[in-house]
């Protein structure tokens, strides 16, 4: 068979690869209907820090240690909390937490239907709540201990005043200095908390529906020729049987 010969054969099957063109495309449409739209929910909380001597702001916690306490206990809790909830019959979204590089902030962030985004926020506030209340009382036991090294300094400044020692004078320095920087310590203390909560990305996350549909239409004049060839394919042996027969 020449090559024209088969063009002309292809081009007879000008109705099969026209079925195979709308059942594709209509395949893809109904991909992208059932398709669901979910967006971005992002919460942002910033750690409870402090300010060094050099003016670089530290956090009492690494924020490797609060992602694993949400991650181990807090997002497993927040989920069992919900859960009894008679409105909300199951949680469809995955919860992830991460640390922008050299930032004490944590991105809370879960992909989800817009349908859920009620669900998504009261499972953000529950987290949030968690953290600060652990936050909290990082804040409270620090707060303490440094206000007892003050006073412990004071105490021994006092002292250190009173005494007719040699070394009297250089002791005083060395508390005046010390309580100056537990003060600063003390006053720089930020207990954190959330900056924003379960904000919703502009644009749906994944592959775009547009995208999807361009791949359908590709495929389906890429499919097309193959389908009709197929048939000549077909045609061609059944013809050949009956003659043999």
């Amino acid at each position: 068979m020449l090559l024209v010969d088969f063009v002309v054969l292809l081009l007879k099957q000008w109705k099969i690869m026209l079925t195979s063109v709308v059942c594709i495309i209509l395949l893809t449409l109904a991909a992208l209907w059932l398709k669901p739209v979910k967006y971005g929910f992002v919460t942002t909380y910033t750690i409870a820090s402090y300010e060094t001597l050099e003016g670089n702001r530290v956090g009492l916690e690494e924020p490797e240690e609060v992602i694993a306490k949400l991650d181990n206990t807090f997002i497993d809790k927040q989920h069992r909390r919900l859960l009894q909830d008679d409105e909300i019959a199951d949680i469809t979204f995955e919860v992830e937490v991460s640390n922008p590089r050299n930032t004490l902030s944590l991105l809370i962030s879960s992909d989800a239907d817009t349908a859920y985004q009620p669900v998504v926020e009261q499972f953000h506030e529950g987290l949030i709540a968690s953290i600060q209340e652990d936050q909290h009382q990082l804040v409270e036991g620090v707060t303490e201990r440094l206000n007892a090294q003050y006073e412990a300094y004071s105490q021994a400044l006092e002292a250190a005043r009173k005494s007719n020692s040699e070394a009297a004078g250089e002791l005083q320095v060395s508390f005046f200095e010390d309580m100056l920087q537990l003060d600063r310590r003390i006053e720089s203390i930020n207990p954190g908390g959330p900056t924003q909560l379960a904000l919703q990305s502009l644009k749906p996350n994944g592959i775009g529906k547009t995208f999807i549909l361009a791949i359908g239409v590709i495929v389906a004049l890429l499919v097309a020729p193959l389908v009709a060839v197929f048939s000549i394919f077909v045609k061609q042996v059944a013809i050949a049987y009956r003659r043999a027969k």
